[in-house]
């Protein structure tokens, strides 16, 4: 391996910010920074609120994923031993002789049932804490014939360092301002709302969010409660199942238990692509505030995120009508109507029919 010639210097760094701009382009430069420095290939890791996402050069893909599908990052050693000794941050590549004790790689279960017998074993890298407390990691994987990563090599990856870190800086950032765009042009269309992080956490807020401390209050931490204690119940879950939410969420709001509908909060998941690891947000949650207008079942539908059958199931509940009667007159079975019914019940946050059919009631539900 020779000196890193200006050509190759340059189009690495060009590529890793067009990175930082473009998702997609991540595992591309991942493999070609293997190549730089003649390695296997990188992968690159965000620890925060969501969990731990990554992308990697494509022939790390599959251990990367053993990685995270296993847990091992709970038993990390490499990066627990960069924590403890002080070197997050450092402005440079690290490997084995900073991280780990003479000998300790041989005794080490992550290294010796994780990567080598995928090939794999020596490593550099670098981490860094970025806003809002998330952890993005750098992590070089070398073949295990060829010894740890030194000399020549981990003085090239030096040489790129400052646009790696910087460029991962630039991706969080981006991923920043595409979410507070979002929540404060919300603000211009006059609807309070805020990005959330899994656990509640407030990442981002607009103007209109503070003037609705009628609904919602920040607590320790910066974590968001509802002053209606079974909505606050159902965000908090709406927020923690993330990963299976496959679209918006609406959650009533009521000014007391059983009482009337004041207003609905939506929770909207913040969508990436596949390559896009950056940000702890997973989540816009927008108020709505009825003012007590009625709406139409169509608006009921879309507020409650309701089917067309579980709205007609909704209307009839509403107007008196039994699971049995409901099932004789539609020809469906009476397991069928059961399930709907139970499905419109845990979307409109109403623990008995009654609360159901006050709500169709005060929506308008029957008209439409």
């Amino acid at each position: 391996m020779g000196i890193v010639s200006t050509q190759e210097y340059e189009e690495m760094e060009r590529a890793i910010y067009e990175a930082a701009l473009v998702p997609e382009y991540w595992p591309n430069v991942l493999a070609r920074l293997g190549e730089f420095s003649d390695s296997a290939g990188a992968a690159l890791l965000c620890m925060n609120e969501r969990g731990v996402q990554f992308v990697s050069a494509p022939i790390l893909q599959e251990v990367v994923q053993r990685f995270v599908s296993e847990g091992w990052d709970s038993r990390n050693s490499r990066r627990g031993n960069v924590v403890a000794k002080g070197l997050v941050g450092l402005p440079r590549f690290v490997n084995e002789d900073d991280y780990l004790d003479p000998g300790e790689a041989e005794t080490d279960p992550m290294i010796n049932e994780l990567f080598r017998p995928a090939g794999f074993g020596w490593a550099s890298g670098f981490i860094h804490e970025l806003p809002h407390g998330d952890l993005v990691v750098l992590n070089l994987e070398q073949f295990y014939e060829r010894g740890p990563i030194r000399g020549e090599a981990l003085a090239r990856l030096n040489t790129i360092y400052p646009h790696l870190a910087r460029g991962a800086m630039f991706a969080a950032r981006t991923e920043f301002e595409r979410v507070k765009t979002a929540v404060e042009t919300l603000s211009a269309i006059g609807l309070p709302a805020a990005a959330m992080t899994p656990t509640g956490r407030v990442v981002i807020a607009n103007d209109a969010f503070a003037q609705a401390g009628h609904v919602w209050t920040t607590r320790g931490g910066d974590r968001l409660g509802l002053h209606d204690r079974v909505a606050d119940l159902m965000l908090a879950e709406a927020l923690a199942s993330h990963k299976e939410a496959l679209g918006q969420r609406s959650i009533p709001l009521r000014a007391a238990p059983g009482g009337a509908i004041t207003g609905v909060i939506q929770v909207v998941p913040v969508r990436r692509t596949a390559h896009d690891i950056f940000g702890s947000t997973v989540a816009i949650v927008i108020l709505s505030e009825l003012k007590g207008q009625a709406a139409s079942a169509s608006l009921v539908q879309s507020l409650f995120d309701l089917t067309a059958a579980e709205i007609a199931v909704a209307q009839a509940i509403a107007a008196g009508h039994s699971v049995a009667q409901i099932a004789g007159s539609t020809g469906r079975s009476v397991a069928t109507v059961r399930n709907q019914l139970r499905s419109v019940m845990a979307k409109t946050g109403s623990s008995r029919q009654v609360e159901l059919a006050l709500l169709m009631r005060q929506l308008g539900g029957q008209t439409g």
